[in-house]
């Protein structure tokens, strides 16, 4: 255990991991300690692995971000760690849905990486949507078109990673990339059928890590990354300080905000402190409290 080196978990299948070393890629456990702790490693970890063959995974860097979505059945699950740059990727087909984007662009916020909207297959829409995010948006059509305006979002040495539905063309994107057809497409042009997450190293000289599509985003955030994603919502001043813009009265925002982005927001903050609730009693007696000071506001007079 003494003789170590440094590896990047670049995939993961059941109990092995697949790591990049400077001497090649390799296949690796964990130690016993690292399972006792139910420390485990996610793909995008930087690794300190034992030389022994088969090699073993004995320890994990502090991560500098890291994408995590609540678990069904309690707890959370990381996606991904070390990411730079968060591409949000959207078809501009049927699958196209602002509302959806609207919780990656939190979980983004969330996991400390720098989040970029992506609409792909702009051929097929001339005219684009417009989009009331605080965040870059870039169209480009994987296929035929440009990829410039998503490359130009990264610098080399750092991490991307292509989260989204399935079907709206990341395998398309990680394939024009490496220019070599690495990643599975199928029949229906764009659809998606990547199943595990995978790191590839671009011959760019940064790293792009390519996400299967999440049927389900559990939201696990703060209320911090909710404000932040709808910014123009938050920053405006209203009678309460942390005004909901829901029922209270005399609220200054409701009529003045795109009325979808206010309906994701109550929705995404409404699930936001049911989590928080959940798992803190603190916050539970904090809601109530400020009910009771809504409430007693809304008794006094003018």
């Amino acid at each position: 255990m003494s003789c170590l080196e440094r590896a990047r978990v670049v995939s993961q299948a059941h109990e092995l991991y697949s790591v990049l070393t400077p001497r090649g890629e390799r296949l690796a456990a964990v130690t016993g300690r690292l399972r006792f702790l139910d420390d485990l490693p996610a793909v995008g970890d930087w690794v300190s692995l034992t030389t022994t063959d088969p090699p073993l995974i004995a320890a994990i860097e502090p991560r500098t971000s890291c994408f995590t979505r609540r678990s069904p059945g309690g707890g959370r699950q990381v996606l991904a760690a070390n990411i730079d740059v968060a591409f949000l990727v959207c078809g501009l087909d049927a699958d196209f849905n602002p509302n959806r984007l609207d919780r990656y662009l939190v979980q983004a916020r969330q996991s400390g990486a720098r989040p970029v909207v992506v609409l792909n297959k702009a051929d097929l829409r001339p005219e684009l949507p417009r989009l009331s995010v605080d965040a870059p948006v870039t169209a480009i059509s994987a296929l035929t078109g440009s990829l410039a305006g998503l490359t130009e979002q990264v610098q080399p040495g750092e991490t991307a990673a292509l989260f989204g539905s399935s079907g709206v063309g990341k395998s398309t994107i990680v394939n024009r990339l490496l220019g070599a057809q690495r990643q599975a497409i199928g029949a229906v042009p764009g659809k998606h059928v990547t199943t595990a997450r995978q790191l590839f190293l671009l011959p760019a000289g940064w790293w792009l890590l390519d996400m299967p599509g999440l049927r389900e985003l559990a939201l696990d955030a703060s209320a911090g990354a909710v404000s932040e994603a709808f910014a123009e919502i938050t920053a405006q001043a209203c009678r309460y300080r942390d005004c909901r813009h829901e029922d209270e009265p005399g609220c200054a925002v409701r009529d003045h905000v795109d009325p979808a982005r206010l309906s994701s927001y109550r929705k995404l903050r409404r699930e936001q402190a049911y989590a928080e609730r959940k798992e803190d009693p603190a916050a539970a007696r904090a809601e109530k409290e400020r009910w009771k000071k809504i409430h007693k506001a809304m008794r006094k007079p003018g």
